[in-house]
């Protein structure tokens, strides 16, 4: 039976003023409903039921604390659910492999008996997207099309890292002059801690980048930004001044991270070259 976020709502309103426990005297029930669509409002809601339901007798929790507690746990759990965008679709597995989330999603209610989905997800900051979908109801034939693709994905990082081929012994802080934020890193390379990156790019060639600036470059910044490029592949990158690890100490820096950095430095004296070309063209 669907819940109803009416009467819930009230229900609390009612516990929470008879008890001095909202958060503002202003507090209508028209905001609590809206909280109970935020699941750190809803915790938050549970937290001050039970803090003011300490003295109560058990009888009193029972019959009257406890269905409105079960009740958020129940909306807590329906906002906590990860649904495939605006679909009935709910996601049961999701495993993040190299570029690409592999999605296994159910629907019971799905049209035409397509009750499995499987499909691919990447996300950013601020939308995530969800592509090559495929739907049956038959569930052993897409958990193999979601076996499949993860496989497909272990295979593509897999080919990846032997096509760069470099070391991938973790760099850790004996590597590393000790972190100090008094310290500007700008034009140094620095090493990033292993945890940062995902299982399959925990590696000390993903670890090592030239930082070349951002507001967390510079020494007792506010800023966190940190611009650079990766040093195994020469690619530009953004990490946070708190994900650094500290500055590779001269007899850690491997023979190959010396080639890297010339030819990323090389990159860059190439495109301010160009850049300044193209200024002067237009002059």
């Amino acid at each position: 039976m669907k819940m109803d976020k009416n009467k819930l709502a009230q229900r609390i309103y009612d516990f929470l003023s008879e008890n001095d426990a909202l958060p503002h005297d202003d507090t209508t029930v028209e905001e609590v409903k809206e909280s109970l669509a935020v699941l750190p409002d809803v915790e938050r809601m549970a937290k001050d039921i039970e803090d003011v339901s300490n003295s109560f007798s058990h009888s009193v929790y029972l019959n009257t604390v406890k269905p409105l507690l079960l009740s958020l746990e129940k909306v807590k759990a329906e906002l906590s659910r990860r649904m495939v965008g605006n679909t009935g679709y709910e996601v049961q597995h999701a495993i993040h492999i190299g570029d690409k989330e592999i999605i296994f999603a159910v629907d019971m209610n799905a049209d035409k008996g397509n009750y499995y989905l499987v499909c691919n997800a990447t996300r950013n900051e601020l939308f995530e997207s969800f592509t090559e979908g495929s739907g049956s109801g038959d569930f052993l034939e897409m958990m193999k099309e979601f076996i499949d693709r993860v496989g497909r994905q272990i295979e593509a990082v897999r080919s990846e890292q032997e096509q760069i081929n470099l070391p991938d012994a973790i760099f850790t802080a004996e590597h590393c002059f000790s972190l100090d934020y008094k310290m500007d890193i700008k034009n140094k390379v620095v090493a990033i801690r292993a945890d940062v990156f995902r299982p399959e790019y925990r590696r000390g060639d993903n670890q090592l980048v030239y930082v070349t600036g951002g507001f967390g470059a510079n020494a007792n910044s506010r800023g966190n930004a940190v611009f650079c490029y990766k040093l195994n592949n020469g690619e530009s990158t953004r990490f946070e001044r708190y994900d650094v690890l500290g500055e590779i100490r001269p007899e850690s820096m491997p023979e190959w991270a010396k080639e890297k950095l010339a030819a990323v430095k090389e990159k860059i004296a190439a495109s301010h070259d160009n850049s300044k070309k193209g200024r002067d063209d237009a002059r």
